[in-house]
């Protein structure tokens, strides 16, 4: 109720015409000095990580409790503003950070944000799986584009001291699905299935492999699930709206009882198939007395005719 109050409120002043109010520059003008040593982050799952908790939370991670000020900006993103430009690339170096388990996307406060700030987030993959006889920095590069922008490559020819697996950064998307394989094939003709680790990835939903949300929220589930719960939502209102009306009910509102329909009369007893299927009724349970008759016996030998 209060929300829409304000709401009609704004919509009344919007209406009404009046002079604007002028702010001088000294005002504002050191905002942008302020903010220059600053970091905007925005949470990936904010349905389990909330604002307040994180601004709190990382900077003791960071080992930066003293030297570090978060505050919220609104529902969606938070603001670390740090003491020394040493401290914030620190941070920056040693991105992703998370909080209860999620991700939490960040980067440098820009005078004037492009459309898609904070839009992205830089993960350390390990790509695992190369033939020993195709390990190079080419082939690396060559994999690493399929999974995102390249930022640097953690592998070099002549001095790495392990190639069991790759080390790759690359910038993905924060709506961007997953990938954990990927086929490939050498102009030699061989193959080989090469597999990507994310580092400190801890979750992530099961169905469309974003880390945006869990498997319940998912908004790229199969419709006829939804429509199933929405069925069975239904049925329970049926019921419960049934159970209402008739605890409602007196005596003299119950309807009369239906007259039952008239019973057909039943056919006509097939004595010649009933004699024939004697032979298969256990004679001390039989119901048809008649059948060990002599009478019945005569009568049947006189009805059947031979060739």
């Amino acid at each position: 109720m209060a929300d829409e109050l304000w709401d009609e409120i704004q919509n009344l002043e919007l209406r009404q015409e009046g002079p604007s109010l002028f702010i001088p520059n000294e005002a504002y003008i050191m905002v942008a000095g302020r903010n220059r040593l600053s970091i905007i982050a925005r949470p990936l799952n904010p349905r389990v990580q909330n604002l307040q908790a994180i601004i709190t939370a990382l900077p003791r991670a960071w080992g930066l409790t003293a030297h570090v000020h978060g505050r919220i900006i609104d529902d969606t993103y938070v603001q670390f503003l740090f003491q020394s430009e040493m401290d914030l690339l620190s941070v920056q170096r040693r991105e992703p950070w998370l909080f209860n388990n999620w991700f939490v996307a960040s980067q440098r406060w820009q005078p004037a944000p492009a459309l898609n700030f904070v839009t992205t987030i830089d993960l350390w993959v390990q790509m695992r799986g190369i033939p020993f006889l195709y390990v190079s920095e080419e082939t690396a590069l060559e994999i690493a584009q399929e999974i995102g922008a390249i930022i640097s490559l953690d592998f070099h020819d002549t001095t790495s001291t392990q190639i069991a697996y790759i080390r790759v950064r690359v910038r993905v998307g924060i709506t961007d699905s997953l990938r954990f394989f990927q086929r490939i094939t050498f102009e030699s003709g061989e193959s080989a299935l090469i597999r990507f680790q994310y580092e400190r990835l801890r979750r992530i939903c099961s169905n469309c492999f974003r880390f945006t949300h869990n498997r319940n929220y998912c908004p790229y589930r199969p419709r006829v699930q939804i429509l199933d719960r929405e069925r069975a939502a239904l049925h329970d209102s049926v019921l419960r709206s049934s159970n209402n009306s008739q605890s409602q009910m007196t005596e003299s509102s119950f309807p009369a009882p239906l007259t039952p329909p008239p019973r057909v009369p039943a056919p006509p007893l097939n004595h010649q198939e009933l004699a024939a299927a004697t032979p298969y009724f256990p004679s001390k349970n039989c119901s048809f007395p008649a059948l060990h008759s002599s009478y019945y016996s005569k009568w049947y030998w006189q009805t059947s005719s031979f060739p």
